[in-house]
């Protein structure tokens, strides 16, 4: 076998396929592979550039590949595989796993393998499930959750009851339903995402690294839930799910999330006549929340948290303790360069009310 030039720039050589040979050649997707590989060590060097030229030559072998498959009959398992690596080198190349030519691989690798086993479909199908979620985040189209939920729909009925998949597809899923929730889909799909979240709990070990994440997805689809027509005691197993998820969590991150989302729920058990145990245990979430966001080194997290305690201390604690939660707030918001955001702006009125009604 002949050998390619250097990936690196180092002494690592690439192989190369055999041109003069007829018919499929696997080398190609070989090489693609170790590419791919590389590509990968370049990103985790964070070395952008070098990741993705490494990733447009992988691109180019797997593409190479998967058309010498389909013209002299390759398995579908193997131009199945060929088309989920190329939706991957694709990724990387572009920096987006939502990228239209990512989408476009996995859905001719869920095309290659429609009628064959499961064990093929369902690694597909979810890959292009993620994809179109990613997709969302970019266009906030809702064709594209919808589009996930079927393919995430689909992959759930190939797999078996007690399949050890079976709790990270249905997590997928869920956060796919709560995003629908949350743009206003109604109250049976805010029903699903319960059901469905709930179900990956139960799945779920407490030794999951997932387990945090899940809970917090779980809490959320609850809020939305009683919002979109549930009842009250949606929001009490919310507040409950939503300790666990942030005293359990791995990561800061996550923490704050989930301790933002329960001062939400705690507000809103509250009510309007602010009932003063739950704003107590409101105002101390948001102080969990802006702690975990600090460790976190996440200055938009703590400045959101930051605001909604002074939300709360505004209704607790008097103008003049507000104020100061709302400047902090404010300081980072500034530091962020997001003093133009809708919170920002919210906070920046708080703060300039307080501050003329004779706050320091």
């Amino acid at each position: 076998m002949a050998s390619g030039g250097s990936a690196t720039g180092g002494g690592s050589r690439i192989p190369s396929s055999r041109p003069g040979r007829p018919g499929f050649d696997p080398a190609v997707l070989a090489r693609g592979r170790l590419l791919l590989a590389l590509a990968g060590d370049a990103r985790g060097r964070d070395a952008a550039d070098e990741a993705r030229t490494l990733a447009l030559r992988a691109a180019a072998d797997f593409e190479s590949g998967v058309r010498l498959s389909g013209r002299h009959g390759a398995p579908s398992a193997v131009r199945c595989r060929a088309l989920l690596d190329l939706a991957e080198a694709r990724a990387v190349a572009a920096g987006d796993s939502g990228h239209p030519g990512v989408l476009e691989a996995l859905e001719r690798a869920v095309e290659a393998v429609r009628d064959q086993d499961p064990a093929l479909r369902v690694p597909a199908l979810r890959r292009l499930a993620e994809a179109h979620t990613a997709r969302y985040r970019h266009t906030a189209e809702s064709a594209e959750l919808l589009a996930a939920d079927g393919c995430f729909t689909q992959a759930e009925a190939l797999l078996g009851r007690d399949d050890p998949e079976r709790a990270e597809l249905l997590a997928g899923r869920g956060e796919v339903l709560v995003a629908r929730a949350e743009r206003g889909a109604g109250l049976p799909v805010a029903t699903d995402a319960v059901r469905v979240l709930r179900a990956a709990l139960a799945l779920s070990a407490d030794s999951d690294p997932h387990l945090a994440d899940r809970r917090l997805l779980f809490g959320r689809a609850l809020r939305h839930h009683h919002g979109a027509g549930g009842t009250p005691t949606d929001l009490h197993e919310a507040e409950w799910v939503l300790a666990r998820a942030a005293r359990g969590a791995r990561d800061d991150r996550t923490a704050a999330l989930a301790w933002l989302e329960r001062g939400e729920v705690l507000l809103t058990l509250a009510g309007d006549s602010g009932a003063p145990e739950w704003l107590d245990l409101a105002a101390d979430s948001y102080h969990h929340g802006v702690r975990s966001a600090e460790r976190a080194g996440e200055p938009l997290l703590a400045a959101r948290a930051h605001h909604q305690r002074g939300v709360v201390l505004e209704r607790t604690a008097g103008p003049e303790h507000a104020l100061e939660s709302y400047r902090t707030a404010w300081a980072l918001w500034q530091r962020a360069g997001a003093a133009q955001g809708p919170q920002a702006r919210s906070t920046f009125e708080r703060m300039t009310a307080l501050a003329g009604a004779g706050g320091r």
